[in-house]
């Protein structure tokens, strides 16, 4: 059993969304379009519509106390996956907390990812360049890797590492200090 602050993640059913969600959201892009000077082409704008929604139907609904998690798995995920030996693969965590507040340490993030995916996969959050930067809610996002493809991921830690010492800096407490020069 894994420890998630807030509880246990009870499953709520499939994200819903509004009846409108389409056209309100295909009239948000063609603003945006607008606002920006971009082409519309208005076929696709609602192509796009209809596809997000589709996409987010397919997301599942988790919640205890302090988070909400949506969780997208397979094609659902496949807008964030640029791989073509990923795609259908993975998974995509869209966490947020109940109150809509902005922190969320990354321990709770991993007890979540955790809780809903096992220990094996590998769990990644983007930090964009400007030109793909996506600030719409305090939202955070992890693509998760399926764990037939960890050992073999180009990027992060290849060791396990454990500080389980309770002091400042130590396990799951706030702070590091630095003392060198």
């Amino acid at each position: 059993m894994i420890f998630v602050k807030g509880g246990h993640l009870d499953y709520l059913g499939n994200v819903e969304l509004v009846d409108d969600f389409v056209e309100v959201r295909t009239k948000a892009v063609i603003a945006y379009f607008k606002e920006n000077g971009l082409e519309i082409d208005l076929d696709e704008i609602v192509k796009s519509s209809e596809e997000v929604a589709k996409r987010e139907q397919a997301g599942q609904v988790y919640k205890n106390s302090l988070f909400t998690v949506n969780v997208y798995r397979g094609e659902s995920a496949d807008d964030m996956v640029h791989i073509d030996d990923l795609k259908g693969k993975c998974v995509w965590l869209s966490i947020k907390r109940n109150d809509k507040g902005t922190n969320i340490k990354w321990s709770d993030k991993m007890a979540l990812q955790r809780s809903l995916l096992g220990d094996d996969w590998l769990g990644i959050e983007i930090y964009p360049p400007q030109k793909f930067m996506v600030d719409t809610a305090n939202q955070y996002h992890l693509i998760c890797i399926p764990p037939e493809y960890v050992d073999n991921f180009p990027f992060g830690w290849k060791h396990r590492e454990i500080n389980a010492t309770n002091v400042k800096g130590g396990f799951n407490q706030l702070g590091q200090t630095y003392t060198g020069g």
